[in-house]
């Protein structure tokens, strides 16, 4: 689902930069609100099976395993994307210097703008061991505590700052401060889907996270709309700008799904199974597979281009899977 959400974020970016404001432009307004917390919920996904797994602890087993897999296909991706963005352009056509030139700077900055997730993900790789020995000798107190000041430091108060008239929002501004915390909004999230791994299902009630997920869902879409339609009004609910609402439905969501998972019948479950392991992948080729996708469908039309984008992305990284090398090492 959080793969699905930022195929449709990234599908639904040229009708939304139009602003046109019709009915199909609102309904993008309002699909790109409910998945937003597609990138948390990945970084959430990340910290819980890391932080969970006794691997994390050995830093051999990190160069020799978990980098690969995340560095290998990234750095591959990023050569196929940036060669193939450059060969579509009747600007530039392909250059062997340009695409050397645009790979050497990888390490400053992603060829695919799509691709920034990758960076705070291998920080996080890097230092798992660490925050691994630091949240398996915390007690639940000041785990909570932690996030208690991540929430603080990079949600409320830069949410104050960007909504808040001028000669308030000086009075809240703690960048670096907040940053001494955790810092980053991205590692909070990594850490938070550690805390809620840990959750009893037995104790909570998914129609009642339901409830509150969808109220939550309809007040950003509600506010996201006044945002846009009154020029006085921002009030950031969507993206990766500061919210108090996305870390709280983010939340929901990830129980809801813990909720379900013991209750997912067996054809879904070996349909999610299959689909599962291609999701990196799938991730990293979304980018092609979106323009592919422009080439039979209008890039205004999203919803089509979502659906044809996904079932390219999927059948390329499917096929890829097929060969025991390429599946190891390039998705």
């Amino acid at each position: 689902m959080a793969m699905l959400g930022v195929v449709m974020a990234h599908s639904s970016a040229d009708i939304l930069i139009t602003k046109s404001f019709s009915n199909y432009w609102n309904l993008a307004n309002a699909i790109i609100v409910i998945v937003t917390p597609a990138v948390p919920l990945f970084f959430m996904i990340s910290g819980a099976t890391i932080l969970n797994s006794k691997k994390t602890y050995s830093v051999g087993y990190l160069f020799k395993h978990r980098l690969t897999r995340v560095l290998i296909p990234f750095v591959f991706w990023s050569f196929v994307s940036t060669a193939f963005f450059q060969h579509i352009d009747p600007n530039t056509g392909f250059s062997w210097s340009l695409t050397l030139k645009n790979m050497s700077l990888i390490y400053h900055q992603p060829v695919l703008e799509a691709y920034w997730f990758i960076y705070p993900l291998i920080a996080f790789y890097l230092i798992s061991p660490l925050i691994k020995a630091l949240v398996d000798n915390m007690n639940d107190q000041l785990l909570n505590y932690a996030l208690i000041l991540w929430f603080i430091t990079n949600m409320i108060l830069p949410f104050l700052v960007v909504t808040m008239p001028s000669q308030w929002a000086n009075i809240f501004k703690v960048d670096s401060f907040g940053n001494l915390f955790f810092i980053s909004k991205s590692l909070g999230y990594f850490i938070l889907g550690y805390k809620l791994s840990k959750v009893d299902t037995k104790k909570l009630h998914l129609s009642l996270n339901l409830i509150l997920s969808i109220v939550l869902i309809a007040v950003m879409i509600g506010i996201n709309y006044w945002t846009y339609h009154d020029s006085s009004v921002h009030i950031p609910v969507t993206g990766y700008e500061p919210s108090v609402f996305v870390p709280v439905i983010s939340s929901l969501i990830f129980l809801s799904f813990k909720i379900i998972d013991p209750k997912i019948p067996l054809f879904m479950g070996k349909v999610i199974e299959f689909i599962a392991p291609l999701t990196y992948g799938v991730y990293l080729v979304h980018g092609i597979g979106i323009r592919l996708a422009q080439y039979y469908v209008s890039n205004l039309n999203f919803l089509g281009v979502f659906a044809l984008a996904t079932v390219i992305s999927l059948v390329i990284v499917w096929i890829i899977s097929l060969i025991p090398i390429a599946k190891k090492y390039l998705i």
